[in-house]
């Protein structure tokens, strides 16, 4: 067979597994297409149109932009943000490089990685259900540990400061769990030969991390923070059962607003556009999130 024809051959064979590949696939990707095209098609709708299917154009986009509460509720979410990103993305990395260098039994870090799961997939409502108890004032375990009880007690959920460490406290506990996972399957990628090399010249515990294992983590990194930036900006359940958005506005962060928005003043054509905002925003930070991802590694 000459050189040409065992090419025709290789491209032919694999046309056949990728069209296979595509048909297989195929229901899963227009699946998820149809769940995610239809309501943002129907986010888009109500938001150009009134309440009796008229439409006006932009109005409700001005109207939505133009709410100083919706300020305010991104003011929270932003401040909630910064407590639980930056703690989550360091506890998670920190706990991902003690079982790494330390725990070297298959069966003990089996049974870490089945533990961390625990939290992940307990329903968020579950949760703030339990938490509630813990942060009670008359009866919650942590006032009794603390001893804070009777005219003593602490109000954890009803003072503002308090009550936004306390819906963090949560999420942290919940989710740092998602980064120790991503980040372990990361250092399990860093090639062995790279490291002992490093360790052989005498390269402390620090610098093997940021001159080799930081290098392979990266585009990791990157992709935990785009996953919890959009997990913060619709968190919700955990946070409207402790606190529902108060006291005040202290945690009504912008998915609570979004909520009261819609179905306690049942202003759907505000909601809608202030949800396609969010959405086209989410795509813009996507995009331009992944312009630093390395190109050999998109």
């Amino acid at each position: 067979m000459t050189p040409t024809a065992r090419l025709r051959t290789s491209w032919s064979a694999r046309s056949r597994q990728e069209r296979l590949a595509l048909r297989l696939l195929l229901p899963v990707f227009g699946t998820v297409f149809v769940a995610a095209t239809v309501p943002f098609v129907l986010a888009v709708v109500q938001a150009v149109t009134n309440s009796t299917g008229q439409f006006i154009g932009l109005e409700n986009f001005g109207r939505a932009l133009g709410n100083p509460q919706l300020y305010e509720s991104i003011k929270q979410t932003a401040i909630y943000a910064v407590v639980v990103l930056p703690t989550e993305l360091l506890l998670g990395l920190g706990l991902a490089l003690l079982v790494h260098r330390t725990v070297h039994s298959a069966a003990l870090r089996a049974l870490i990685y089945v533990s961390a799961m625990i939290p992940i997939v307990i329903p968020q409502i579950a949760v703030g259900v339990v938490f509630r108890l813990v942060y009670a004032p008359d009866y919650g375990i942590l006032n009794a540990l603390l001893g804070d009880t009777g005219h003593n007690q602490i109000l954890w959920l009803s003072n503002a400061p308090l009550a936004m460490l306390a819906v963090a406290s949560v999420d942290i506990w919940q989710w740092t769990p998602f980064v120790y996972l991503i980040m372990f399957a990361g250092l399990q990628t860093v090639p062995f030969e790279s490291v002992e090399a490093a360790q052989l010249d005498g390269a402390t515990s620090w610098t093997q991390f940021r001159h080799i294992e930081l290098h392979y983590l990266q585009p990791l990194i990157l992709l935990v923070v785009v996953f919890r930036i959009a997990d913060v900006l619709r968190v919700f359940d955990h946070v409207y059962v402790l606190t529902g958005g108060g006291p005040g506005t202290t945690t009504e962060f912008l998915s609570l607003y979004l909520y009261r928005l819609a179905f306690r003043f049942s202003d759907l054509g505000q909601s809608a556009a202030l949800a396609v905002v969010v959405m086209v925003a989410m795509t813009l930070f996507y995009t331009l999130i992944s312009r630093f991802l390395p190109a050999e590694r998109r």
